[in-house]
């Protein structure tokens, strides 16, 4: 990272980062072009490992592009505020990149369903019912790498 003053590496402001988003945007491989979609997400790190869960139908380009490369990167951003007076943004980011798969099992399906619905704080059934996650099918991406960034007023009054 150029800035190394804005970087940010703890484990709380990925967190908080994650907690605050509102969507996810995913990058995929489609051929030779990127293919970038912003999707509802869950970020699971409850175990020795972090991982992003992210819904969607039994077909379509996302997962045809997860089977071709499960390579992926994503981003998300809280905290944005345009300062025009100082022709600056301040943000708080989070970048990284994983690798894709279909959850098939049963069980996991249900806990991402769960996952997902408690971050969005969905009127659906917890836990969710096996019928329901027979619906949808689930990615699940092991994170491989992530990088924070801030980028705050240097006074905490600075924005209006």
């Amino acid at each position: 990272m150029r800035r190394k003053d804005r970087e940010r590496t703890d484990a709380a402001f990925f967190d908080a980062v994650f907690a605050a988003s509102e969507v996810l945007f995913l990058a995929l491989k489609n051929g030779d072009a990127p293919y970038c979609l912003p999707v509802n997400f869950a970020y699971d790190h409850s175990r020795d490992w972090a991982r992003l869960y992210i819904h969607c139908a039994h077909e379509g380009l996302k997962l045809d592009c997860v089977r071709s490369d499960p390579r992926v990167a994503f981003s998300c951003a809280v905290d944005i505020h345009i300062d025009v007076d100082k022709a600056t943004t301040y943000y708080k980011s989070v970048c990284g990149t994983g690798r894709a798969q279909v959850v098939e099992d049963m069980a996991e399906k249900c806990h991402a369903l769960d996952c997902i619905g408690a971050r969005y704080a969905a009127r659906c059934p917890r836990p969710t019912p096996e019928a329901t996650a027979r619906r949808v099918t689930i990615l699940r991406i092991d994170i491989e790498s992530l990088t924070g960034k801030e980028c705050k007023p240097a006074e905490e009054g600075a924005r209006a």
